[in-house]
């Protein structure tokens, strides 16, 4: 059992300035349970899903890709909108997330399921949903709750317009270097937090404070996971035609993830991640093709 909690959303994309927006279900989190349960893996969301059309279309989309549903949380409160302008394959969003499903989650809500993800064989938590308030106090207090119970995956996945104050996300982001096991993070996620400051120092410090593996991904380039003080594994990407890049990260954490998980070598895992994450860039939508 494999657990994805944190933001469901439906990404409206608008191509090279096409006037209409066409609606996409998605969300950091969401998209990778999407790809561990299209590879076969025990995939589970965990996360908040709106009782609205928006909200039938994900869980439609969960069934779908064989993902569990039994830690979904319902609720009145509307889908979280993503309206997302892809220009040469890169997108620009602007977020209609004010009270919605997601965002105002609480703590009494994820209560009673800490008992049964204890029992899981990993958590991935990360994207926005550990950035927004109030879900991103609730999501930190169930990470540390279950921190040293299981593995847990946490991907930085920035997204600036939800931290309200950069400072307490910086303070979060590091209190949870001290909980989680595996920390992926891109370059440029990493300046945002850290500037300037040297990444092998940074993440030198990460490792001592009981972080497992550290995974930086490099765009194009490829990705590098860094373990046991300072061991390095890299892996080059193939270079493919990009359409859309929109969860190209999400679905790299469900194929490098599943494949860890399944006792492959850190290289073929990285491969495995880079392998889905290609597949999605090469056509619309944040869903690797069935």
């Amino acid at each position: 059992m494999i657990i994805c909690a944190g933001e469901s959303l439906i990404d409206m994309v608008s191509f090279r300035g096409e006037p209409e927006y066409t609606p996409h279900v998605g969300g950091s989190n969401f998209n990778s349970a999407i790809a561990l349960g299209r590879l076969g893996a025990d995939s589970y969301y965990f996360g908040a899903v709106s009782n609205d059309a928006y909200g039938k279309l994900i869980e439609d989309s969960l069934k779908n890709s064989n993902v569990r549903e039994e830690f979904i949380i319902k609720t009145n409160r509307p889908t979280t909108l993503a309206y997302a302008d892809v220009v040469n394959g890169i997108a620009e969003y602007t977020f209609v997330d004010e009270h919605s499903a997601g965002r105002m989650l609480d703590k009494s809500s994820l209560k009673p399921f800490l008992s049964r993800v204890m029992k899981a064989k990993a958590l991935l938590v990360g994207g926005i949903s550990l950035q927004a308030e109030p879900c991103g106090s609730s999501w930190q207090w169930l990470v540390e709750q279950i921190s040293g119970h299981l593995p847990i995956y946490f991907d930085a996945n920035i997204r600036p317009d939800f931290i309200e104050v950069k400072n307490d996300y910086v303070n979060r982001f590091k209190k949870l270097t001290s909980k989680v096991d595996i920390i992926k993070i891109s370059e440029e996620d990493y300046r945002y937090l850290y500037g300037a400051q040297d990444f092998k120092e940074v993440s030198k410090e990460w490792l001592k404070n009981g972080v497992k593996l550290v995974i930086l991904t490099l765009g194009g380039d490829g990705s590098k996971v860094i373990f046991d003080g300072g061991k390095e594994v890299y892996v080059k990407s193939n270079q493919v035609e990009v359409v859309d890049t929109i969860a190209a990260g999400d679905s790299f954490n469900g194929g490098y993830l599943g494949s860890l998980l399944s006792g492959n070598s850190q290289a073929d895992a990285l491969m495995e991640g880079h392998n889905l994450a290609m597949c999605v860039v090469q056509h619309r939508g944040a869903i690797i093709p069935e």
